[in-house]
Formats: structure tokens, sequence, C-alpha cells
């Protein structure tokens, strides 16, 4: 196939099919491992891909459509031109998403906190213990995190979190493994009863969850989530803490 076989509309659709492709292998990826089951809708995920998509999918065979023009001289440039703009634009925003990824859901005493990997301190990592050091590349990890045992430290991360800055989510050197907090955070989940007691339609949810699941009502509690888009409830396994499942309620 070369370029004079074409017209507009040829290489548009053309430019059309070769964009989706790769559009559908990012959207896998993030759907998959970047952005996981709640976390997508928890960390705006929607809107980033959504821009993305936008830009790849959209922009560039449109502008095909409209410079596509075979008497053109330098035709073969000017695509090369739009190929290369299409591709800087997808690199950045894919950048952009893997930058602000969930790596963290942190058990922090009374709730979780989604933690993306542009939020992590950088000073706290390089003090933290050495499975902290890295960021988990493929989706969140939960763990937990302990308030720091000198009176100092706590005082400045307290007043630091007061003032915008990181807190005890943030810290990698204040992180620990969820199997060191998982019967704490079993202790101190509420019963889902409360979030059915909401309404009609979060009635209908746990239902449906303790349906699916085959658990006891009273065998499983929840957690609320912080997340910077759309905050959900964590269900624990009341004895253990361990992690059963999530709701797309808001638990405050």
């Amino acid at each position: 196939m070369t370029l004079t076989s074409l017209n507009r509309w040829k290489a548009a659709g053309l430019h059309l099919v070769l964009s989706a492709l790769i559009a559908a292998t990012l959207v896998v990826l993030v759907l998959a491992i970047w952005y996981p089951g709640p976390y997508y809708a928890a960390m705006g995920g929607a809107t980033l891909l959504r821009l993305l998509i936008g830009v790849d999918v959209v922009l560039g065979p449109i502008i095909t459509l409209i410079i596509f023009d075979t008497r053109k001289p330098r035709l073969k440039w000017d695509l090369a031109a739009i190929g290369v703009l299409q591709l800087g634009a997808l690199l950045f925003g894919a950048w952009v998403m893997f930058d602000a990824r969930p790596v963290y859901t942190v058990f922090t005493g009374d709730r979780f906190e989604i933690v993306p990997a542009n939020s992590v301190d950088a000073a706290s990592r390089s003090r933290a213990r050495t499975e902290f050091a890295v960021l988990p590349l493929a989706g969140p990890r939960v763990i937990g995190a302990h308030q720091p045992t000198d009176a100092k430290e706590r005082s400045d991360v307290m007043l630091s979190s007061m003032a915008g800055g990181p807190d005890i989510a943030h810290l990698p050197h204040l992180y620990h493994t969820y199997a060191e907090v998982a019967t704490d955070a079993g202790r101190r989940a509420k019963p889902l009863s409360e979030l059915a007691r909401r309404g009609a339609a979060e009635s209908l949810l746990v239902g449906a969850y303790l349906r699916d699941s085959g658990r006891p009502d009273d065998s499983v509690g929840y957690l609320p989530v912080r997340a910077r888009n759309e905050d959900f409830a964590m269900v624990v396994d009341r004895k253990t803490g361990e992690v059963v499942g999530t709701l797309p309620i808001n638990p405050w």
C-alpha cells in the first residue's frame, strides 16, 4: 500500500485503526495493572484516560483527514510530524498516569488512605525498610503505617499534615506490612449494617456483596478508604483483618 493509493478518508481510517490499537493496549495496562478494580474510579483514572484517548484516537486521525492530499510534495513529512507529535502526547499522557498511579493503600489506625506514586515522600523513602524503598509496579499494595515513636517527630508530622505536607501515609520510613496491623484493622471495622441503613441503593450493594461472598453479616465489617477522587469502603474480616472486598459506597 502506498500513499498515492489512498484518499483522505482511507488515510484517516487507517490512522484511526492504528491509533485505536495503541490506545487499547494502554487501556489494558491502566485497568489491569496501574488502576485495578476500585482504584480506577477512586483515583480519577477515567478523566486522565479520556484525555489521553481523545488526543491519541480522535485528534490525530482528524488532522490526517484535514491535511491529507496526495498532490502535496511534502505529504510524507507532514504525516511524520503528526505521528511524532501524537506519539509525544501519548508518551507524556502515559507518564502522567504512571506517575499518578496508586502504589499503596495504607491502614493508618482507623482508615485506609490511597497513596499515589507522586506523593510518596522521597526523603522518607531513603530511610525506609528495603521492601518499601522501591515503589510497586504491579498495582497498589495494602500495608500499614505507624506513628513515629519519637515525640518531636510525631509533632513534626502532625504539623506537616496540617499545613498540607506529607502525613504518615506518605512517609515510607513509617511503613510496615499489613500483617502486622491486620488484627487491629479487624477490631476497628464497623458493621456493614451501618452502610446498608443509609439507603435503598446501599442496602442492595451490601446485600449483593454478602450473597456473592457467602460470608455471614457479622463476620465482616468495613473501614473507610480515603482517595483522590472517590472514597469507598474496604471490607475486612472482623476477626483476622484480612481484606476481602470493596464496596462503592461513601463510607463517611
